[in-house]
């Protein structure tokens, strides 16, 4: 299952990269990679066997794409909207090359720097990170200043689902028809109260949620690389630290870094604290709109030994944790809070500039999927994956790999965020993975 799963990782850094996640030939065609690569890793018992070859082969394949990655990062732009002065990449580069000198010496059979490396590769990430929130400060994008309409409205103790957002685009095409009037959005914040609460230390704290997000990222490498004992998990948590586009997910204050944290936590309690698991569980379910699609396949994180009885015991905790962070937020403005928080999101527009399948035939003519197609073919991973995945930490997080890459590769709108969702996702299952080491002679 490993081979399958690095190739989609590394191939989805590379989609993304091409175009910063929005359509191109060139950047669907790493998607489709990406696709078989995950459907292979899940349905098909003949490469899962490829485990028995020993850790060799995904470590080769990460290598090589942690290089790649690491030289795409040194040589492209690491945002859109930074600024400062001539001297700008100085500590970029500096960090960028002690992240591939650190990073290095964890790829022989006998890693040097021992312990320390990974907190050495943890603290550069976490450094880079800053220096980006530093050399961005304002990005010119909806969700960042959603953000600030939240947070300035709860300090004036005023529920952000009752508010209107600022429209900062002068146009309406991004957003559903009749949803804008007068330089408004009409509904409130358009995210999950989980997701708003684990952004606001960095609000209250650095003056900027993104600070969390870049918490949320680090904390992710953490979870990964000591999620099982070997050399994949660190190895994993370092090709997700650093895949190209982390950089530009982290500048426009996109939200999927929470999900991956709380995906990783689950597969880490799966792997090493079972007891507060369904806590775990509960809070992946609670913090994006999508993470329904988690519940199906949840059971797979007990291990093949699981029962009916303790699988759904282990669903049902879950989604009491889930209810218990949401409904205080939502029955503060009901009406608000549906209509922001899940009407809304049905109600969005295609975009034609969306790396999918669907955006690809309507640019070349060939009449559109239509828009319930990515729930369709999600179903059929799905239920694919209940029946063929692994029923491990590792198989549940392969399996949510496949199924949201799937989903977003036929919607109406996907873009560099989702993608970076699922290759930190196909990273947890790396590493939960029990692939044995090779031995070197």
């Amino acid at each position: 299952m490993g081979m399958p799963i690095a190739f989609s990782v590394v191939a989805l850094g590379l989609a993304i990269q091409n175009s910063n996640g929005a359509l191109s030939s060139t950047a669907l065609a790493w998607v489709s990679v990406g696709v078989a690569g995950l459907a292979a890793a899940v349905l098909s018992p003949a490469v899962r066997s490829i485990e028995m070859l020993g850790d060799r082969p995904i470590v080769l394949i990460l290598a090589i794409g942690l290089a790649v990655q690491l030289g795409y990062i040194l040589t492209s732009p690491a945002g859109i909207y930074l600024a400062g002065p001539p001297d700008l990449y100085d500590w970029h580069h500096r960090l960028v090359a002690g992240a591939a000198l650190v990073a290095g010496a964890g790829l022989s059979f006998r890693p040097w720097l021992g312990r320390l490396r990974m907190p050495l590769v943890l603290g550069i990430h976490f450094a880079l990170g800053v220096w980006l929130i530093k050399a961005s400060p304002s990005p010119r994008i909806d969700v960042y200043v959603f953000h600030q309409e939240a947070y300035r409205a709860l300090s004036q103790h005023v529920d952000p689902y009752s508010l209107t957002m600022p429209n900062i685009y002068g146009h309406s095409a991004w957003y559903a028809e009749g949803s804008t009037a007068e330089g408004r959005l009409l509904v409130g914040f358009l995210y999950p109260p989980l997701s708003l609460l684990l952004a606001w230390p960095g609000h209250a704290l650095g003056g900027d949620y993104r600070y969390s997000l870049l918490a949320a990222m680090t904390l992710s490498g953490v979870f990964l690389a000591y999620a099982r004992p070997g050399r994949l998990g660190p190895i994993a948590a370092t090709v997700f630290l650093f895949t190209p586009r982390g950089l530009l997910v982290l500048e426009q204050g996109w939200t999927e870094p929470f999900v991956v944290l709380l995906a990783s936590a689950v597969v880490f309690c799966a792997c090493r604290a079972p007891k507060i698991l369904s806590t775990a569980l509960g809070l992946l379910l609670a913090v994006k709109q999508y993470s329904f699609f988690f519940l199906p396949i949840a059971p797979f994180l007990l291990g093949p030994s699981r029962s009916i009885k303790s699988g759904a015991a282990l669903v049902a905790k879950a989604v009491l944790v889930a209810a218990l962070v949401t409904l205080p937020f939502a029955f503060w403005h009901l009406r608000g809070f549906i209509d922001s928080v899940i009407l809304y999101q049905g109600r969005q527009p295609f975009r034609p500039d969306a790396l999918s399948y669907m955006a690809w035939t309507a640019k070349d003519g060939i009449p559109r999927l239509p828009q319930w197609a990515s729930f369709a073919v999600a179903f059929v991973a799905l239920v694919l994956s209940s029946w063929r995945a692994p029923r491990t930490p590792a198989g549940f997080a392969a399996a949510s790999a496949f199924v949201f890459v799937v989903f977003f590769a036929f919607a109406k709108q996907a873009f560099c965020n989702y993608y970076f969702l699922v290759l930190g996702l196909g990273c947890c299952a790396l590493a939960a993975l029990h692939a044995p080491a090779a031995r070197s002679k």
